[in-house]
């Protein structure tokens, strides 16, 4: 055993230090992992991970989103929803991912999970009524727009904006949908 050290020490290994658990440190050690457990702390907070560091990750993680790399940008936001599950952040950018790919119900359910992260996230709401909108779900569409749109009365917010010219787009469709004709379910012809 004595000379597996020996060999890592000679070919420039470093070795864990190993700290003596006096009752102090094991007093903090419990006392972090009750928090994680109990969800106070995320898996980024616990390994020691700087919140730096993740955004560097996320940037990153958008950039590939932006181009169009979307297995990629797909990998970075699940690890970063992993490390810190608590960022409303990556679950608005998860969910975007899964929009882009065609997974409305994995979309909108990251959506949710980003305003209920982060409430005051407009273009979570407005991509996810987008989203109701798209599935013909016009009230909850209304909710989201109406959400995105009070947050910004001042009309500066391009997000809150979007949602202003969806609100329009959810009057024609459902004037669209009153013009069609109610057909109802096929029946088969009896013999």
């Amino acid at each position: 055993m004595q000379d597996m050290a020996e060999e890592k020490k000679a070919e420039g290994g470093k070795r864990t230090p190993i700290i003596d658990p006096t009752p102090e440190r094991r007093k903090h050690l419990t006392e972090v992992l009750y928090a994680f457990l109990d969800d106070r702390i995320s898996l980024a907070e616990l390994k020691g991970i700087k919140r730096d560091e993740l955004y560097r990750f996320s940037e990153a993680g958008f950039i590939k989103f932006k181009h169009g790399r979307l297995d990629e940008a797909e990998k970075i936001f699940q690890a970063l929803i992993v490390l810190d599950h608590r960022n409303g952040y990556f679950h608005a950018m998860m969910g975007a991912v899964h929009q882009k790919r065609g997974r409305p119900i994995e979309a909108i359910m990251e959506y949710s999970q980003a305003i209920k992260l982060s409430p005051k996230d407009v273009s979570a709401y407005v991509n996810r009524g987008e989203l109701y909108l798209r599935h013909r779900n016009y009230r909850k569409a209304a909710e989201d727009f109406r959400n995105a749109i009070l947050q910004d009365m001042s009309g500066v917010n391009l997000w809150a904006n979007r949602a202003r010219s969806l609100v329009i787009a959810i009057k024609r469709s459902m004037e669209a949908d009153a013009r069609r004709p109610k057909v109802g379910p096929r029946r088969r012809p009896r013999r």
